[in-house]
């Protein structure tokens, strides 16, 4: 009898147990509040979490409601009446253009050959880095519809760069996309790549174009000849450095010695002009002296006083020799030259 009740025992059904447990439940009660919980389950589904770095766009019925949010807990009405895509605007994302895929491993995507045609129909080999982000959540959703939108998004920063590089390239020489310098040619890449994400609505923004290399790809029948080209002109441009250098050097030295001279020049003039004016006055002094003594002496002692001090000053640096024939051994030679009137 012991056997048979255990083995009745273990027929009990999973149903019957649950019901053993849940037996003391009053079911009524329990039917009126989980469709509350429910509801309350359900209304509590619209909250979510920006992190930092993201925004979110909410769509209603698939449709944009022309918000975007930012960080921080928000709340938007439960699936299927709103949708929330959360985009990363501060992840910044890396594309190779002609780039070996050694140098930089870590890219997802296989590098892009970039041979484009100057405008004197040369081939010049590009090779450059960019990096871009999301900047506008809602343009970058809505223009860019794919099921891969990561891949799309790729495609079309590849596309716009190798854009203009070709714009750019193609109006330039040779020499021109050889010299120019690797920030201006970053620079002039970035705009024009810029220019088209923004005309069509992309929501993207490239935030730096780094320049690796331009350098020329001729075909291989015609590389030495090539080759030749571009030795001559280094050689030039060599040249033109060493004349610059010599210009810089000599033009500095010329205009250092013609200041010079013209502030010697300036002295001289200076020191000319001091002289003349000393002498003006000395002369004007000497006059206003010489009407006092004609006014106190006779004219001709004035006169007589005055030649006398100049002989003096005249006679005293040169050597003298007086002969006069005339005179007699002993006798005094008269040295008064006034004619007698």
């Amino acid at each position: 009898m012991e056997v048979k009740y255990m083995e009745e025992k273990k027929r009990v059904s999973p149903i019957e147990d649950i019901k053993v447990a849940f037996g003391h439940i009053k079911l009524k009660p329990a039917l009126i509040i989980l469709p509350f919980i429910g509801l309350l389950l359900y209304l509590l589904s619209g909250i979510y979490v920006v992190n930092p770095g993201e925004e979110a766009v909410i769509r209603r019925f698939g449709k944009w409601t022309g918000e975007q949010i930012t960080e921080g807990i928000h709340y938007r009405l439960p699936w299927p009446v709103d949708t929330v895509e959360v985009v990363n605007v501060e992840e910044i994302k890396r594309h190779t253009i002609g780039v070996p895929f050694e140098l930089h491993p870590l890219s997802l995507c296989p590098p892009d050959v970039a041979e484009t045609l100057t405008g004197d129909e040369n081939i010049v080999d590009v090779k450059l880095m960019l990096h871009y982000r999301v900047k506008d959540p809602a343009q970058y959703l809505f223009t860019i519809r794919s099921e891969d939108i990561h891949r799309s998004t790729h495609r079309m920063v590849k596309d716009v760069s190798r854009a203009a590089i070709t714009d750019l390239i193609s109006g330039m020489s040779m020499d021109n996309s050889l010299t120019t310098a690797k920030g201006v040619f970053s620079e002039r890449i970035k705009e024009r790549a810029q220019k088209l994400l923004d005309e069509y609505q992309s929501g993207l923004q490239i935030v730096t174009i780094n320049l690796e290399d331009a350098s020329p790809n001729p075909p291989e029948d015609v590389v030495a000849a090539f080759t030749d080209v571009q030795n001559a002109a280094e050689e030039r441009e060599e040249k033109i450095h060493q004349a610059e250098a010599y210009y810089n050097t000599v033009i500095p030295d010329a205009e250092g010695q013609a200041s010079r001279l013209i502030a010697a020049a300036r002295g001289y003039k200076a020191k000319v002009i001091n002289e003349a004016k000393g002498d003006a006055e000395k002369f004007e002094a000497m006059l206003k002296e010489y009407e006092k003594d004609v006014n106190i002496y006779s004219k001709e002692v004035t006169d007589y006083r005055l030649h006398t001090e100049t002989m003096e000053k005249v006679l005293a640096r040169v050597k003298k020799y007086i002969v006069d024939s005339d005179k007699k051994d002993g006798e005094l030679v008269n040295l008064r030259f006034f004619n007698e009137q």
